[in-house]
């Protein structure tokens, strides 16, 4: 098959979204992860986990050879299909499904000119608490899908308004009116044998304060819940594989503690890391450095696998670069980011603690080391 022209040998049983993945084309999805069957997957019947079918996200549309715009996640990869994944077309289609997302989840925070500086306690455009961001603002994916998928803000912004109550059991926090029903979080804990299967799809009105959006469209839409209330008693095991795949902010382990503790559970599940919307990076070479700004800024070193290797701001970012292009510590680096910024110290300490908070530690070439997170944290299944 073709992927925006290129020859792509797929596997056997695999969706185009999959065959899309092997070739390096992203195409933009929240329903779907990595290694779980897709919710929409299931419309003709049940998984063989017993997992019923429920709404899907839209976003993985593409189009193929004969102008139709099926959704990857779903659809067979056939020898001899050419597809298309990203046009006009379909970046229109795509706006106006996140848009459909949008109407009901907080977002405002997203196109806040001051949002990477905020200190999150008050709001200089006077947005009340409900309206915000969480606390995943810059490191969830929904926000960087988001802003991958409208970077000139096609899509009205405007102040959505949600209750945030908000339950901890455990190490895990659960805010209800931040679910956007993706299912991701059901999938993990029906198919993952260490889960407790303690969550459900349920149909909720937008309009129930309870565990809806509140003042979004007024629609009906589906909420992922426990299914007797609480984690508890629905028989969580607290395996923490429904915040790893929480893509909005409506599952989280909150505070340094949480860090530790989730970023010891990803080593221990084996789940395979989001597909993330891909950032602007150049090749970390000789000429890709000297093609680098001469100005105040915060670089980012990444890996072959993509993976964040080191995070510095300088006051030339020329010089920074060609400093660490010749560092024997730097030699596994093979691709960069720079980004101007005047204030480049404040930048990059946002950066690191964006870093610290998903992963539980420090990029390993900054050398600055984990002091913050040394300590080992018990494990907590309660």
């Amino acid at each position: 098959m073709l992927v925006d022209g290129r020859a792509v040998a797929a596997a056997a049983g695999a969706t185009i979204l999959e065959a899309c993945d092997a070739a390096g084309r992203y195409v933009p999805r929240l329903c779907y992860y990595p290694g779980l069957a897709s919710g929409a997957a299931a419309g003709s019947g049940e998984t063989p986990a017993g997992l019923r079918p429920y709404t899907e996200c839209g976003l993985c549309v593409v189009r193929l050879a004969d102008g139709s715009t099926p959704l990857a996640c779903v659809t067979p990869a056939c020898e001899g299909m050419e597809v298309t994944t990203d046009d006009p077309g379909l970046q229109a289609l795509r706006r106006e499904r996140l848009e459909r997302i949008l109407s009901d989840h907080p977002h405002i925070c997203l196109s806040c000119p001051d949002r990477d500086g905020c200190a999150r306690d008050e709001c200089s455009y006077g947005n009340p608490p409900e309206a915000r961001c969480c606390e995943e603002l810059g490191s969830c994916e929904l926000g960087r899908l988001v802003d991958w998928l409208d970077p000139t803000l096609l899509i009205p912004r405007r102040a959505v308004t949600v209750p945030r109550d908000a339950a901890v059991e455990g190490r895990i926090r659960r805010e209800p009116a931040l679910c956007i029903g993706c299912g991701r979080c059901v999938r993990v804990c029906e198919l993952s044998p260490e889960a407790g299967r303690a969550l459900e799809m349920a149909a909720c009105d937008a309009r129930d304060s309870g565990e809806g959006r509140g003042s979004g469209g007024g629609h009906a839409h589906m909420v992922a819940r426990p299914k007797l209330g609480t984690l508890r008693a629905s028989g969580c095991t607290f395996c923490g594989r429904c915040v790893l795949v929480c893509p909005a902010g409506a599952l989280t382990a909150p505070g340094e503690d949480g860090a530790r503790w989730l970023a010891g559970r990803r080593d221990k599940c084996g789940l395979p890391d989001p597909v993330f919307p891909p950032e602007e990076r150049q090749p970390f070479t000789g000429e890709g450095v000297d093609e680098a700004p001469a100005k105040p800024g915060v670089f980012r070193l990444y890996d072959s696998s993509g993976e964040v290797l080191r995070i510095s701001g300088v006051d030339d970012l020329r010089r920074g670069l060609l400093e660490a292009f010749a560092d024997p510590g730097c030699a596994a680096a093979r691709w960069f980011r720079a980004d101007p910024d005047p204030l480049f110290t404040q930048r990059e300490s946002e950066l690191l603690a964006q870093y610290a908070n998903r992963w539980g530690h420090l990029p390993p070439g900054n050398g600055l080391g984990d002091d913050l997170f040394e300590d080992d944290l018990p494990d907590v299944s309660d």
